[in-house]
């Protein structure tokens, strides 16, 4: 049986030196029609790894049932990744993060059964009942895959693995080899900010336990950012910036281990309400990700493709009380949304490419050989050069801050040469010295960038357009020059072909079974070449120096499908209350423990209250529902309780207690980072007349910080044992009529934790709550909190030695809830989902109010239409322009939120476009297009429109 295992520099397979050069991809977020276009489009970007998380709640939906078909036959994603000659790192959690709802933990979770001997249910940590689930879900996902890991062949029958085309002969820059998995790492666990020893034994190593149990053979990896030791794990670092700094430390504290850059982040996620990330451009990518190379590290790309958040997956993250994500996972990441290459890709396929086939060149570093350097800088130093040796040559970078306008500079070699080295505009140059190639070639040294070594007799180097290139082989040195056209140059040394191309040529080249192709976007998946906008001729030259030129045409883009005429099905059953799918219920519940059918999107809820004609609108909440609550009477709107987007609607809010009301509960998705993770959704609790406590100015306490282990064994940003100086406020309250109170946090600047009575019950956190957060203080529960006299204290996490806060420019806010409006009310919720087909009106009639038009309906409504594509084969957007927030579907699918305005017509970036997958759709007869708008605002202005750029093209 094969073994990996690694040193200070590289793993290893049975003593073959790997260097992985890796791309992430989420599979469930990509078509699975798509899987292979997108790994094709990595292994043609130069990377020889594929990177994907595994996410717990979408193959496990019920405890014990699990998926694993369609998009979610992660064991067919992996086996694609062999059958293109790819490694794989499997990150399976049980959290994942990834801007994905509850960071891919179980809505489930909560509705777990639990005795006394069991104990609580507490996330991501050693609680019995989560260890328990986590051993099942390690179980089943293994099964799927674990013959497929490197230590093992692939079972009889299953595809074998091609070998990497033009790979340099080591192991290094290519797939380990046909009849082997493809997997060789498996991270455990993800971003466990904190730093608790008991939880290394009782958490980290029982994870541990459980995936050895399971299958798992390969080295096991962390990503915690080196806060929480973990015994038996190589950890790695997730950034984006500043990372040679950050990797030189690594090796510093890890001195035994490669140094792995788990994410490095290409771009960043968008939110509702927010703007475009694209704050990290195609220059700056390239700078960075030449940095992660310089410090001799293997980078993952996170994102290299993103994706994706079909149906409600998208997750909530810190940072605010409404950061909750697009349905585009687009990350502005090398490969666009919809598949699209752009500049970040262009530049990121010199560099993979470069790191990949030379990649036995990284793998025997030195790592003892970092020499002092000047610092990278983005902004500030004009130019830092970065050199390390070892058993197979040197590798040196130049990198370059935006300020550094230099054309040329020269380098002293260690031998005492002077090598002038061409920048142009480059922002990273990379050269390599004393570098053995295979066939018997050494490289002594050449001041261009090289890209490949073809077929044991091809180089393949860039340079800026009309620069002087010096190459030494074998002690010949050979003067060239770098075309400026779009004619690559060919010369013949001593056997050896050089290609020489400009930029623009080494944007538009691509490795090809018969040698290097220049002029080309890609390769279809036959390795035909496709052609590229304004490239009239494309060059194809082969190992043995021979050129041949083919004339080519790009095929213009089809005009875009017209929609069909709307049909439109109403909600009146619901929103009158008199629809059958409400069931009874005791009173206010959380999604979670509803059942399945509500562990995602929306929910109805009917409140049948007694009628009082002297009832009168009173300021309301319900305390931790949402996140948005669309409040009817009578079936008709009346208010919007919680995020409108167009304002801060988390305040209490005008409601009349009487009557029937029908609420549509909108989860618009849960933390998928930060200490909320694990929150619940719906409708939490009653609804609740309060008003304002006028708080008195605090008692201020100097003391030592408060311990938040006291509550849970992970929290974020802590240290335990960590007793520092700090400072508490503390109030003394008395709830009036023995009635619920409620604590407000909105903006306070420290973390805290919340006494009551001298007790620890909560938690705030600044920077991961969300900015706003509700804490109920009820004397009828079993806490600390009496209907008599309480000391209500928050434990800062504040230096005592800082300027004093005030606690109301904090958002320090109390209020006494003098009335439980919902007490008497008869309960019940329904699912929501689709209407059938049959509810679709075939045409509104003129007098009919649901007719689309620019009026909304205010009221929810589903719309219908149909339309006809004259192919698959280019990128389809549905345009929401003119609607409000909702969902769609195609044809049958869930293809995500939309949120383009809101109900009074404020618009809401970023994303008006939303992807329709050229897999779901039928080239031979209709499509389907299916939308719920939330206020029923009319789709007569919306469209289809093609374009390879995705929805910010």
């Amino acid at each position: 049986m094969a073994k990996v295992t690694y040193g200070a520099q590289s793993f290893s397979l049975d003593r073959r030196r790997l260097w992985l050069v890796s791309a992430a991809m989420h599979y469930p977020r990509v078509p699975r029609g798509l899987w292979r276009d997108r790994i094709r489009a990595a292994k043609q970007a130069g990377f020889n790894c594929i990177e994907t998380y595994v996410f717990w709640n979408a193959h496990e939906p019920e405890p014990g049932v699990f998926d694993f078909t369609d998009n979610l036959d992660v064991r067919r994603f992996v086996e694609i990744v062999a059958e293109e000659g790819m490694f794989c790192w499997f990150r399976p959690g049980p959290y994942v993060c990834a801007e994905w709802d509850n960071g891919g933990l179980p809505p489930w979770l909560h509705r777990v059964k639990l005795d006394r001997r069991s104990g609580p249910m507490r996330l991501r940590e050693g609680s019995g009942p989560f260890l328990s689930a986590v051993s099942r879900y390690y179980s089943a996902v293994m099964e799927q895959v674990a013959d497929l890991q490197v230590t093992r062949p692939m079972a009889q029958g299953r595809p074998a693995a091609s070998p990497a085309r033009n790979a340099p002969g080591t192991a290094a820059g290519g797939f380990a080899g046909q009849g082997a998995g493809p997997i060789v790492l498996i991270q455990v666990e993800n971003e466990w900010f904190s730093r608790n020893d008991e939880q290394e034994e009782a958490y980290h190593q029982q994870l541990i336990r459980l995936l050895r149990e399971a299958g798992a053979e390969v080295p096991l990896t962390v990503c915690n950012q080196l806060w929480q030791p973990v015994d038996g794990t190589v950890h790695t670092w997730n950034a984006s910036a500043n990372l040679p700094a950050d990797l030189r430390q690594l090796a510093a504290v890890q001195p035994d281990a490669p140094r792995l850059v788990s994410e490095y982040w290409t771009g960043w996620f968008d939110h509702w309400g927010g703007k475009h990330a694209d704050t990290v451009d195609a220059e700056k990518h390239f700078y960075r990700m030449a940095g992660v190379l310089a410090a001799g590290a293997q980078p993952n790309l996170y994102m290299f493709h993103g994706g994706t958040n079909f149906g409600f997956t998208g997750g909530r993250t810190v940072g605010g009380p409404s950061m909750f994500m697009t349905t585009s996972y687009d990350y502005d990441a090398p490969l666009l949304e919809a598949g699209g290459r752009g500049a970040k890709y262009d530049l990121t396929k010199r560099i993979a490419t470069f790191a990949s086939q030379f990649g036995g060149v990284f793998a025997h570093l030195e790592p003892a050989t970092h020499t002092v350097a000047v610092a990278p800088d983005e902004g500030e130093h004009p130019a830092s050069v970065i050199h390390q040796r070892g058993g197979r040559g040197g590798v040196t970078f130049i990198v370059r801050s935006p300020k550094d306008k230099q054309k040329q500079t020269t380098l002293l070699l260690p031998n005492g040469l002077s090598l002038p080295v061409p920048l142009g505009d480059l922002r990273a140059v990379w050269l390599l010295t004393d570098t053995p190639l295979s066939g018997g070639v050494t490289l002594d040294y050449t001041n261009l960038s090289p890209l490949a070594w073809v077929d044991d007799r091809m180089l393949v180097l860039y340079g800026p357009a009309g620069a002087g290139g010096l190459v030494s082989l074998d002690g010949a040195q050979v003067e060239v020059t770098v075309p400026t056209g779009k004619t690559p140059k060919v010369e013949l040394v001593n056997g050896v072909t050089l290609l020489v191309l400009s930029p623009a040529m080494a944007d538009a080249g691509y490795a090809h079974p018969d040698g290097w192709v220049v002029g080309v976007r890609g390769l279809d998946e036959a390795d035909g070449p496709q052609p590229r906008k304004g490239w009239a001729t494309r060059t194809l030259v082969a190992p043995d120096g021979g050129v041949t030129k083919t004339k080519q045409s790009v095929t213009r883009r089809p005009a875009a499908p017209s929609l069909g005429p709307w049909r439109v099905a109403d909600c009146d059953a619901y929103l009158d209350g008199s629809a059958e799918g409400y069931t009874a219920a005791k009173g206010p519940a959380a999604f979670e423990h509803l059942g399945r059918q509500y562990d995602y999107g929306y929910g109805w809820a009917r409140l049948r209250l007694p009628e009082s004609a002297a009832a009168k609108a009173v300021k309301a909440i319900s305390p931790g529902s949402g996140d948005r609550l669309h409040v009817y009477r009578g079936a008709k709107f009346e208010r919007l309780i919680g995020l409108s987007f167009g304002g801060n609607d988390l305040a209490p809010a005008p409601l009349r207690p009487a009557g029937e009301l029908v609420v549509l509960i909108d989860n618009l998705g849960r933390f998928n980072y930060g200490p909320c993770v694990g929150e619940r959704k719906g409708l939490l609790d009653h609804f609740y007349a309060v008003e304002p406590v006028r708080l008195p100015k605090p008692e201020r306490l100097a003391q030592q910080a408060p311990d938040p282990f006291a509550l849970a064994g992970y929290v974020p940003d802590h240290r335990r044992n960590d007793a520092r100086p700090a400072e508490a406020w503390t109030w003394r309250v008395k709830p009036a009529g023995r009635r619920p109170m409620v604590l407000e946090l909105d903006g306070l600047p420290h973390d805290a934790v919340v006494k009551v009575n001298g007790e620890p019950v909560a938690m705030w956190h600044h920077h991961g709550s969300g900015g706003f957060r509700r804490f109920v203080l009820d004397p009828a529960d079993d806490g600390p909190f009496t209907g008599g006299q309480n000391e209500l204290e928050l434990a800062l996490f504040a230096p005592a030695d800082e300027p004093p806060t005030k606690p109301a420019d904090a958002g320090v806010r109390l209020w006494q809830t003098t009335a439980n409006l919902t007490a008497k009310a008869e309960w019940a919720y329904s699912p929501w989902s689709p209407p059938a087909d049959d509810a679709f009106a075939p045409r509104p009639r003129k007098s009919d109010p649901r007719k689309p038009t620019a009026k909304p309906l205010d009221q929810p409504t589903w719309y219908r239409t149909s339309f006809r594509v004259p192919g698959t084969r280019c990128p389809l957007f549905f345009d929401a322009d003119g609607l409000s927030k909702g969902q769609l579907y195609l044809n049958g699918r869930n293809v995500g939120r939309y949120f383009v305005q809101t109900r009074d017509g404020q618009d809401v970036p970023p994303q008006r476009r939303y992807y329709l997958p050229e897999p779901w759709l039928d080239a031979t007869g209709d499509n389907t297009l299916t939308l719920f708008d939330e206020h029923g605002f009319s789709p007569h202005r919306s469209s289809l429109v093609y374009d390879e750029l995705g929805p910010y093209g």
